[in-house]
């Protein structure tokens, strides 16, 4: 069948129109479809554009601040620039500790690789320039977390070579710095080393107390260093400077100057100091003891002239980090060079004591000039329950020293006279154990003398409360004897003796001793002078402490202390001598004796006290042997060499 051309063309059209209109047929479909398509990707590209929009003005506006912060972290270092720390110089100026170079390697875990494997390779660098595994590195510098902003300490003093090395690696070493900060040297050679103390890196107490210290700084740890710490440390300044990729610096954005520690000037005369601290060490060899100590005051204003511990150790040893294996020898030692016997020691110290005994007789008129009291070499003490049995007290001279005033009392040591004014004995009332320590606390033994740098101890005066206390016992007429002349349970330091006898030299006045004159700042200005402070004065008659002066002159030009100090030292001298029991424990736990320790102690010029000193030896034996020798070699530099 033929079809015509205009049906062929209208048949085309309709095919056509079929095959390209929507909504016809089976290719209709198909064309919804895509539709559909195009209509979901037009939604989740806008939810898309939406969130990102959203996250975009998050971080420009919402965050834009703390986003600029941390990039300009990322070009921006915060340096702490550490103040000098203030110099330490004796009385006539001359320099005892000062501050040198030093350098500390650290890392800032912030400043580091964030991805692991990057962090991994510095350590691994870092391990091969300073000899350290690369595992001990990372747990240095990433103990508080990888995102820590403190420095890290990861060798501390590190030598001019490896700093060479590190300087030149820094390209490589993100996050790694060399630490300027300073340790200190110094210069007494030891003699002064419980004193100065030292310094040493903060330790985790120290961060928690003072906020303002860093992980890697020093701080002053035990003596004159710790107690003026604030004095000596200065304030921080601080520098801000833009970095290139690798870290070195470009430019100094800001600064702000440290303000420089100031420098203490002390009240000791190193040159007495010096001449003491030898003194010492030839009666402490003379003795065969091992230890002794000695200590001079002014007894005009409680300022400390000279301190020395015998044996000593090197504080730079501390400053400088001390090694385990030397600090157990210094532990170990038999002679404990690290103990502060000066103020932190107890001992027994026998017939030094008698002056404060005769001042206290004389102001509660138990005795005066005119006593006399028969010394037949040993007083016997009755039991109270049992006449048969009686108890002996003896003097150092068994024949005795027959009748005896204060001042031959004095002059002699006579322990029959001080067991008889300070216990009584038959019809003669003694001060007795109430009074006796009553007067003992006033002139400070018992208590801590509030020496300005502390770490002392007080001493122990034993009373019948203490005694019952600790063995159940009661006190009796034997104990108030023993505590008469220095003995029994009764112990005090060598600072608290010097502080006592100070007052007797002045007329009466207690001092808070001191080590500290001024503060100065680094132009050599005086910010501040440490003024004398009195603990206890007025409490004995002048009258009364003119006779005690006298009747210890009378020590040094015919008793016991007689006569080489008063022939060698250019000015008159007053002293008293002192030998003290002494006992330690054994193995056994049971209590041994040896031999006794030395005391003496002088003051001078007689008529115008400006040094007071006292020396002890331990174990030595007699005090006018041993302990005399020091305080007249120092007594005689002082009045000789050290006027010049």
């Amino acid at each position: 069948m033929k079809v015509s051309r205009k049906e062929q063309k209208v048949t085309e059209s309709e095919a056509w129109s079929v095959a390209i209109l929507p909504g016809s047929g089976e290719n209709r479909s198909g064309s919804e479809m895509s539709f559909s398509h195009l209509k979901w990707f037009v939604v989740v590209a806008g939810i898309v554009s939406s969130v990102l929009l959203v996250q975009l003005f998050n971080l420009q506006v919402v965050q834009g601040a703390r986003n600029q912060s941390l990039a300009d972290g990322n070009r921006i270092r915060q340096n702490v620039i550490r103040p000098p720390r203030g110099a330490i110089y004796d009385s006539r100026g001359e320099l005892l500790a000062r501050n040198v170079a030093n350098f500390d390697l650290v890392a800032i875990a912030a400043r580091m690789p964030r991805k692991a494997e990057e962090r991994q390779l510095v350590y691994e660098r870092l391990s091969k320039i300073v000899g350290q595994p690369a595992e001990e590195i990372k747990r240095k510098v990433e103990k508080d977390g990888v995102a820590s902003p403190l420095p890290a300490l990861v060798q501390e003093s590190v030598p001019r070579d490896i700093a060479l090395v590190v300087e030149e690696q820094k390209a490589s070493l993100p996050g790694v710095d060399l630490d300027t900060n300073p340790i200190r040297e110094y210069l007494d050679g030891g003699q002064l080393a419980h004193f100065l103390g030292y310094t040493g890196r903060v330790s985790a107490e120290d961060l928690e107390k003072e906020k303002e210290y860093r992980p890697t700084d020093y701080i002053g740890k035990v003596g004159i260093e710790r107690a003026y710490e604030k004095d000596l440390r200065g304030e921080a300044g601080a520098e801000q400077s833009e970095v290139d990729a690798t870290g070195k610096p470009i430019k100094v954005l800001a600064s702000k100057d440290p303000v420089a520690g100031n420098s203490l000037k002390l009240t000791v005369n190193f040159g007495l100091q010096k001449a003491m601290s030898e003194a010492l060490a030839r009666q402490v060899s003379a003795a065969g003891s091992g230890r002794g100590a000695a200590i001079a005051m002014d007894p005009r204003n409680g300022q400390i002239l000279a301190a020395v511990n015998y044996p000593s150790y090197d504080n730079n040893l501390f400053a400088q980090g001390i090694k385990q294996d030397v600090y157990q020898n210094l532990l170990n030692d038999q002679n404990r060079p690290l103990f502060n016997k000066i103020s932190g020691g107890s001992y027994p110290i026998g017939s030094v004591i008698k002056p404060f005994v005769s001042a206290a007789a004389l102001q509660e008129n138990v005795i005066n000039t005119s006593t006399i009291i028969k010394d037949e070499g040993k007083l016997v003490l009755p039991n109270r329950y049992d006449p048969s049995i009686v108890q002996e007290f003896s003097s150092w001279r068994p024949e005795g020293l027959g009748n005896v005033d204060i001042y031959r009392a004095l002059a002699m040591s006579s322990n029959v006279f001080y067991y008889t004014v300070g216990g009584g004995y038959q019809n003669f009332q003694g001060l007795g154990v109430t009074r006796l320590l009553d007067y003992y606390k006033k002139f400070g033994f018992g208590s801590k003398t509030g020496l300005d740098i502390g770490d002392e101890t007080g001493g122990f005066l034993p009373s019948p409360e203490s005694k019952k206390k600790s063995t159940g016992e009661n006190w009796y007429v034997g104990d108030t004897y023993n505590l008469s002349i220095g003995q029994g349970n009764f112990m005090a330091s060598p600072l608290q003796l010097v502080s006592a006898i100070s007052s007797i030299a002045n007329g009466g006045t207690l001092y808070k001793p001191y080590f500290v004159k001024e503060v100065v700042n680094e132009d050599g200005q005086v910010v501040r002078s440490l003024e004398p402070e009195v603990v206890r004065s007025n409490f004995i008659n002048p009258e009364h402490l003119s006779t005690v002066q006298k009747g210890m002159r009378e020590v040094i030009v015919s008793g016991t202390g007689c006569c080489s100090t008063n022939r060698e030292v250019p000015v008159a001298v007053a002293g008293k001598t002192g030998t003290a029991e002494t006992s330690s424990a054994g193995l056994d736990g049971t209590q041994r004796r040896t031999k006794p320790h030395a005391w003496f102690e002088a003051y001078a010029p007689y008529e115008n006290p400006e040094i007071a000193i006292v020396a002890l030896i331990e174990y030595a034996g007699e005090g006018s042997e041993f302990a005399l020798p020091v305080v007249r070699d120092s007594l005689k530099w002082y009045f000789t060499e050290g006027k010049k």
